[in-house]
């Protein structure tokens, strides 16, 4: 039916959003441990904080991507997409943060995710692990504080997966209604049935009889 037919619709929509928000979430986190990096880190633990947010980065560009595609309603595609956005610009939001940046390996690609080069950054680390803290703590509090307007309640991920609960537990209802309409319909056709039945067998049995009757009165 048209209404099982939505139903699964928003679930898939509602699933993939589920997925999204868990990504993004990742990638809070992974912000706030680079921001976290102090100047005297070793350059193993940039190494590993860095690629672990690349990686949660480019996790939740692809998430982004993936709700947005998923068929339903196009308001929650727009913020998916809108999503994806927010968090490659987060990246780029302060110019000289960027350029900084792409001084330590990082590039942006044209697809909004993100690629390290691991030997410009240990190099960079070397050179300069006080400049090297001062950037990744910059690039991750920008990114921290876009990925906690997403998640809001009003945000784009947040506020889409509560618009996708509220039409699920709509059309949940509307299929229950159904439901009972059908039921209800069955047994009143069932009754009347029944009803007719009864009656056609009382006026055969009351034809009979009179029939009789009326036989031995002649």
């Amino acid at each position: 039916t048209k209404i099982q037919t939505e139903v699964d619709a928003t679930s898939a929509q509602l699933s993939s959003f589920g997925q999204l928000k868990s990504a993004v979430s990742n990638t809070q986190l992974a912000a706030r441990a680079l921001g976290n990096l102090s100047s005297s880190a070793s350059s193993a633990d940039v190494k590993t904080a860095a690629t672990q947010f690349v990686s949660s980065f480019n996790a939740a560009i692809g998430s982004a991507k993936t709700a947005a595609a998923v068929p339903g309603a196009a308001t929650s595609a727009d913020s998916a997409n809108r999503a994806s956005r927010d968090l490659s610009r987060s990246v780029m939001a302060d110019v000289r943060t960027f350029d900084a940046l792409k001084k330590l390996g990082f590039s942006l690609r044209s697809d909004g995710t993100l690629a390290l080069d691991a030997k410009k950054l240990e190099a960079a680390q070397k050179a300069d692990p006080v400049g090297v803290q001062a950037t990744l703590s910059k690039i991750g509090q920008q990114v921290d504080k876009t990925a906690a307007k997403e998640l809001a309640s009003d945000g784009p991920v947040s506020g889409s997966m509560a618009a996708l609960n509220a039409r699920a537990s709509l059309l949940k209802a509307q299929q229950n209604s159904l439901a009972t309409l059908a039921k209800n319909a069955a047994a009143a056709s069932a009754s009347t049935s029944s009803s007719t039945t009864n009656s056609s067998s009382w006026s055969r049995g009351f034809g009979v009889s009179a029939y009789q009757a009326n036989s031995r009165n002649v």
